[in-house]
């Protein structure tokens, strides 16, 4: 009996918080070609169709040619670390990347997922919206789910898209943006992201273990940025 309350101050004091991600970049087909696959008539005699698998945008570890496979994590303290994440693009009009895990155990931990954006297709890509899915706090026993539902405010799942570390040309904080534009994605280049999921310095600390987890992400691209 008192071994079980020796562990649960433990639990309290440690404050780990484990973090399910699935993450999944859909291209939006439906989006780019309801701008690009009318069909052009001219003088009756001739038609222009666009084939779906010739606008293709897939996911990379490598900046310089597609590589599915593990995706590595870089952590930023010592008491954060996370899972080898893995890219799939066995299905070119839905590639996805699965198998985002992290634990954090305190304020300002966070951890980074390096990706890369590749254009394999025969048009320019237009980044054209980032949705992110619903995100979930779930109290594990002994654990007040109230303290849990203000934690919860201060863990972000976000996207940081085009350039390098501290410099990124945008980012998403575990919000969804459309209407992007002037974000061209030029055929057979890539552009670097980043996954991020960070434990803010202003969180609300819970009184033991939690669970976070989210909905997915979806990527749209289109073949106009109009």
């Amino acid at each position: 009996m008192n071994s079980k309350r020796t562990r649960k101050r433990y639990n309290k004091n440690t404050k780990i918080i484990i973090i399910m991600v699935l993450m999944v970049g859909v291209i939006g087909l439906s989006i780019g070609f309801s701008a690009f696959s009318k069909n052009l008539n001219i003088n009756s005699t001739a038609s222009v169709t666009p084939d779906a698998s010739d606008f293709k945008v897939l996911f990379s570890s490598s900046k310089d040619s597609v590589v599915d496979g593990d995706l590595n994590i870089t952590s930023h303290s010592d008491s954060a670390s996370g899972t080898t994440a893995t890219i799939n693009n066995s299905d070119p009009l839905h590639p996805k990347i699965t198998g985002i895990k992290a634990t954090l155990t305190k304020p300002d931990d966070y951890v980074n997922w390096y990706i890369y954006v590749r254009n394999e297709g025969k048009y320019t890509a237009y980044l054209k919206k980032i949705e992110f899915g619903e995100k979930k706090c779930i109290a594990k026993d002994g654990t007040s789910q109230e303290l849990v539902d203000k934690a919860c405010e201060a863990i972000r799942l976000s996207i940081f898209y085009d350039g390098e570390p501290d410099n990124w040309d945008i980012n998403f904080l575990s919000t969804t943006k459309d209407n992007i534009t002037k974000h061209p994605l030029e055929k057979g280049t890539s552009i670097k992201a980043a996954i991020q999921i960070n434990y803010f310095s202003n969180a609300t600390l819970a009184d033991g273990d939690f669970d976070v987890e989210f909905g997915d992400i979806t990527l749209t691209y289109s073949t106009t940025d109009s």
